[in-house]
């Protein structure tokens, strides 16, 4: 459900115990691989910013003793260890718990001086933490003690990185669990509780995480990108602008009926028909309590708040109940109205026609200012799970991309003669623009691509595979947004969809050329 990591069963090839009562040499094959991956993803996460931590789950406090002095003597690791002792209850014994529990809470933090915590599989304090992407469990084939599955892995399952999904292929928020046989038998007996299969690999293969950043070879490539403040913006609704004149009329008929139901009983052996009875379906006893409801539901469609709003708004919906929503003025003490008010498609029609008649009310328009810039340059270095190219004209070191078709327009751009340098806009670099969609609420458009010609020109480029009823809003807030930031930065910018069935018609060699036919 991509909530948590995705655990990966890490398999040593050609791996085997060695007959030795000390851990460190028994064990030693898992113990490597594990170090061994961690200091994979310490090379690869550095540009991040982000440690790694390495998890290694003893059986006992005489084997974590053990493990712990052959990893503290490697040279790289020595006084990064944590050791954390535990009773048999799997509680940590009095001398450690205020070392574990600040390193606890600090485990996560570039500053911390631990990369690898060695403990007790039964180790019960809570450790989930989101840096840890090796699980290292030293476990035999003969252990007698029980040990909870979800204990082994629940260690390491919190994200490093929560806005991506989990992907193997490019080691993004996995979280891989490496151990003799004995460790297996535990992820095998999760597997069969919750009817899940881990996926396996090699721990020999390399670590591939893909990491955006800025080339320092092509700061030439930088664009400025102003950032506008919003011409749409909310405000507090001003309920003097409330006008029963603003709401069509209803024209309903006033019918005169009750709500019926029939209830019909038959034998199951032979479909008899057995009792038929005809009952009258209640309807609220009050017609204020309807139109009180009415009007709560209208306030959250509209996005006001209905403590400070309700006093307000009430009378103009029992008004219009009265006044225009029959073809006939009415008196709610009417039984005819308590039955026509309890009709669902009365309810659907009175509350569109009310956000329809004030959807306007909780915004306002205000004139575009220039605050500040994006300098891509600034843009710190970012995961990224999907398809990315080698561009020479972006300033990053891959083009992040969603799909072919990014990759394809990618490669356009790359080659155009008249192209001085594009990015494609993901969030990571911060620019959006904001938008009212069809059912008036405020959405962030991030357009696809930014280009910057070769005589200065800017332009925003949307490529669009699918139209949906959300484009058009989107294509004309974003021509506003750019003829705002000609104005306000004298530098031409201007917007172009390109569709990609259009695209794969033809071969370009320049924006220009593209230009023209869009």
């Amino acid at each position: 459900m991509n909530i948590v990591k995705l655990p990966l069963k890490g398999i040593v090839k050609k791996a085997s115990e060695v007959s030795s009562s000390r851990a460190s040499e028994r064990y030693k094959t898992w113990i490597d691989a594990g170090i061994r991956r961690f200091k994979e993803y310490r090379e690869k996460l550095k540009k991040l910013s982000k440690k790694p931590v390495l998890f290694i789950m003893c059986e006992d406090t005489k084997q974590a003793d053990d493990v712990f002095k052959y990893v503290n003597s490697i040279s790289d690791l020595k006084g990064k260890v944590l050791l954390i002792h535990t009773n048999l209850r799997g509680e940590i014994i009095q001398k450690d718990l205020e070392e574990a529990r600040k390193a606890a809470r600090l485990i996560d933090e570039p500053e911390n001086p631990y990369d690898v915590i060695i403990s007790v599989m039964m180790l019960n304090e809570g450790w989930d933490v989101k840096s840890v992407v090796a699980i290292v469990g030293l476990r035999s084939y003969t252990s007698k003690r029980k040990v909870l599955p979800e204990q082994v892995i629940g260690r390491g399952l919190r994200k490093l990185f929560p806005e991506e999904s989990a992907n193997p292929k490019n080691n993004i928020n996995v979280l891989e669990v490496i151990g003799p046989p004995g460790l297996l038998q535990v992820l095998e007996e999760l597997e069969r509780q919750e009817g899940i299969k881990f996926a396996e690999f090699d721990t020999g293969t390399k670590v591939e995480l893909t990491t955006i950043f800025v080339d320092e070879n092509k700061l030439d490539k930088n664009i400025r990108i102003p950032v506008i403040s919003p011409r749409i913006i909310l405000r507090e609704p001003n309920l003097e602008e409330l006008d029963l004149e603003k709401i069509p009329e209803g024209n309903k008929k006033l019918e005169n009926k009750v709500l019926e139901t029939e209830y019909i009983a038959k034998r199951m052996d032979d479909d008899t028909e057995v009792i038929r009875r005809k009952w009258t379906l209640p309807v609220p006893q009050d017609a204020r309590s309807v139109i009180a409801y009415y009007t709560q539901k209208i306030l959250k469609e509209l996005k006001i708040p209905a403590t400070t709003n309700f006093e307000k708004f009430y009378p103009l919906v029992k008004n219009y109940v009265c006044e225009k929503l029959f073809e006939e003025k009415v008196d709610l003490d009417d039984p005819r109205v308590l039955y026509n008010l309890s009709q669902t498609y009365i309810e659907e029609f009175l509350v569109k026609t009310f956000v329809n008649a004030f959807k306007d009310l909780t915004f306002k328009e205000a004139a575009p200012e220039e605050k500040e810039f994006i300098e891509l340059t600034q843009v710190r270095p970012f995961v990224w799970s999907r398809q990315v190219y080698p561009a020479k004209k972006c300033i990053f070191n891959y083009v992040p991309c969603e799909n072919t078709f990014e990759i394809d327009f990618a490669k356009f751009l790359d080659g155009a003669s008249d192209v001085f340098a594009f990015t494609k806009i993901v969030p990571k670099i911060g620019f959006f623009i904001e938008y009212l969609d069809h059912q008036k609420n405020i959405r962030f458009y991030y357009p696809d691509f930014i280009v910057k010609t070769t005589d200065d020109k800017l332009f925003l480029v949307e490529t669009k595979g699918r139209i949906d009823i959300e484009v058009q809003l989107k294509d004309e807030r974003a021509r506003i947004w750019c003829e705002d930031a000609t104005k306000l930065t004298g530098k031409e910018w201007n917007f172009i969809r390109v569709d990609q069935k259009e695209f794969e018609k033809h071969y370009w060699e320049s924006l220009k050329e593209l230009l023209r036919s869009f």
